[in-house]
């Protein structure tokens, strides 16, 4: 009885693929976000303790009770992040509570400077560019949230019309400020 050796098959050619190459070092991992902790708005006396949120079952941005207490929307991008809007936002009153600070909010004109104080201790400056009251169906959602483009706080609150029936505000007060070097 003999044995034939299998022929051993010849290599498959294989398309040329150029994997990427990152390095490990803590230069080149991607930064974690550091939470606001704190926000001011000098000009019309604003001054808020801020804590990380996420949304509520029906989508919409989770808020602290108190509306002494601002919310930072952390699936969102963060002060010091590369880009994006960092979104900062509060009641403006509650029934079980007093009217709140962001009740000034609409007075934040353009050029109004707000810091942002972060976990670390960092300040963040920045200076408002956009403001304005808008009907509540009208926001744009989308660039409220934003991700993309320039580094940038956007702060939103309830203002005008209270409807007593659907027991709302009819508009939203937003304001966008961009990041100062």
């Amino acid at each position: 009885m003999t044995f034939e050796a299998s022929p051993t098959p010849a290599p498959r050619p294989t398309a040329s693929v150029e994997v990427p190459i990152t390095g490990t070092g803590l230069d080149q991992q991607v930064p974690l976000a550091v939470p606001p902790v704190r926000i001011q708005i000098p000009a019309i006396e604003v001054d808020m303790t801020v804590q990380p949120e996420g949304a509520t079952e029906t989508g919409a941005m989770s808020l602290p009770k108190n509306p002494a207490d601002a919310a930072w929307y952390r699936y969102g991008s963060w002060p010091g992040g590369a880009a994006g809007a960092t979104v900062i936002a509060a009641h403006v009153d509650a029934l079980d509570y007093d009217i709140g600070p962001l009740s000034r909010l609409p007075e934040a004109t353009a050029g109004t400077e707000i810091i942002v104080t972060a976990a670390d201790g960092h300040e963040y400056h920045y200076v408002v560019q956009e403001e304005g009251m808008v009907s509540k169906p009208d926001v744009p959602w989308e660039t409220v949230f934003d991700r993309t483009g320039p580094a940038r706080l956007t702060i939103v609150t309830c203002g005008g019309q209270f409807d007593y029936d659907r027991r709302t505000y009819l508009d939203n007060v937003v304001v966008t400020a961009l990041l100062q070097p």
